[in-house]
């Protein structure tokens, strides 16, 4: 059991005894508490195929409307960012828009 004879093995004392508390019997763990099924759900009756098809629908229409919405957010700082964008860039090419527009004699 002990493969190696020069280590000290629980049941076995090991140099002077000290002070220190030792265990002298085995507490059994403290029992759970019973389970509440009022949060599993385990209380409720089953549900009929038309209430399960009620509840899908009405769970896919919540999705698609929370799906929406983050799309519409994402779509809306999208496009503001691309207007940003457009503004800068036609900003940077208007000195050159102009200045060719007046070596071509064009009025402006």
């Amino acid at each position: 059991m002990n493969d190696h004879p020069d280590l000290p093995v629980l049941t076995e004392i090991s140099g002077e005894p000290s002070d220190l508390p030792v265990l002298t019997s085995v507490v059994a763990p403290p029992k759970p508490a019973p389970a509440d099924l009022s949060a599993t759900g385990a209380h409720m009756r089953p549900l009929s195929p038309a209430e399960v098809d009620q509840l899908l629908r009405h769970l896919e229409s919540h999705l698609e409307h929370v799906f929406a919405q983050k799309l519409n957010q994402q779509l809306e700082q999208l496009q503001k960012l691309a207007v940003e964008l457009a503004i800068s860039e036609f900003k940077a090419e208007l000195p050159r828009l102009l200045i060719d527009a007046l070596k071509d004699g064009k009025p402006v």
